[in-house]
């Protein structure tokens, strides 16, 4: 913690760019497809005219689903931060369908997955609960997001204590 309060106060400055991008295209597929290629390209652009006006970028924070941004801030040697921007639940059942330990489809009983009460199939995710609706998506939160989540340098949840401490009471 030291370490941390240290480095904060350390900070000169922080600076929060948007990247703008096209919102539509012909499906939820080709839109995705297109930027995961465009993406880290414009991100890397942006990483070196920042470089080159003397605001030089320490770290990129990140949502997780845009795993892509950490190979970018390791390309430039920077410390790369993954945002879990869905509730710690929800992450977490995302976590147990992409290492297999959740199987799909879901069985009809309850189920039981470490630090969470029981749940019933019509409480998890309806990527999970619904097999098949909306693919390209649920790659996108049960694979993509995990996909080199073990190589940021931190992983940042967001999370409410008292609304989710069976999934965080173990991790604190």
């Amino acid at each position: 913690m030291e370490n941390i309060e240290k480095k904060a106060a350390s900070c000169k400055r922080v600076h929060c760019l948007v990247l703008s991008y096209p919102a539509q295209a012909e499906s939820i597929e080709a839109y995705l497809e297109s930027f995961w290629q465009i993406g880290p390209r414009s991100l890397c652009e942006l990483v070196e005219k920042m470089n080159g006006s003397g605001v030089p970028v320490d770290c990129i924070v990140y949502d997780s689903f845009l795993a892509w941004a950490l190979d970018v801030a390791k390309k430039f040697g920077l410390v790369g931060a993954a945002f879990l921007t869905q509730s710690s639940v929800v992450d977490c059942i995302y976590y147990h369908v992409n290492k297999g330990l959740l199987k799909l489809p879901l069985p009809d009983n309850q189920l039981l997955l470490p630090g969470m009460p029981p749940l019933e199939p019509q409480d998890m995710p309806s990527f999970i609960y619904q097999l098949g609706s909306y693919p390209a998506v649920a790659d996108m939160v049960v694979k993509y997001q995990f996909d080199n989540i073990d190589k940021a340098d931190w992983v940042l949840c967001n999370t409410f204590y008292e609304l989710e401490k069976y999934v965080i009471i173990d991790k604190v």
